[in-house]
């Protein structure tokens, strides 16, 4: 499984861009594999994990990659469960931390994109918009 990691510091737009690439999927055809979506975490942070397929192409998608710890609750355990499930690629959230960057790098086909920082609130759509288009075109 491809991994496309969004790498950042906290509160710096890794799940609303994850939440933004995931948009995009859906209004270019991809559709929800049935049974995968769940919450994770806090419900405002839009945290989630899901599965979309277009094409026999299945992309999984973690907007949480805050939690190390806990079973079934870190991004290392929440990748697995993504490759298990037959995902091709997968697009997730990244705190700047090496335990959770190591998880990523486990993965030979890998991506780190670090996280654009807005120069202001205004301008946070944008950037995340920018991240979210250059992580689908690594699909």
């Amino acid at each position: 499984m491809k991994v496309i990691a969004l790498s950042g510091a906290e509160d710096t737009g890794k799940s609303h861009t994850i939440n933004i690439a995931y948009s995009f999927l859906l209004r270019d055809g991809y559709v929800q594999v049935p049974g995968n979506f769940r919450v994770l975490g806090n419900s405002n942070n839009k945290d989630f994990t899901d599965i979309l397929e277009k094409e026999g192409k299945k992309v999984g998608f973690v907007g949480m990659g805050d939690y190390i710890n806990g079973a079934g609750k870190s991004l290392k355990s929440l990748l697995e469960e993504l490759e298990l499930k037959g995902c091709d690629t997968a697009l997730c959230a990244a705190r700047d931390n090496p335990r959770i960057l190591a998880a990523i790098q486990a993965y030979p086909d890998h991506i780190i994109i670090e996280k654009t920082r807005s120069t202001g609130e205004e301008n946070n759509r944008i950037v995340n918009t920018h991240d979210a288009i250059v992580m689908i075109s690594h699909i």
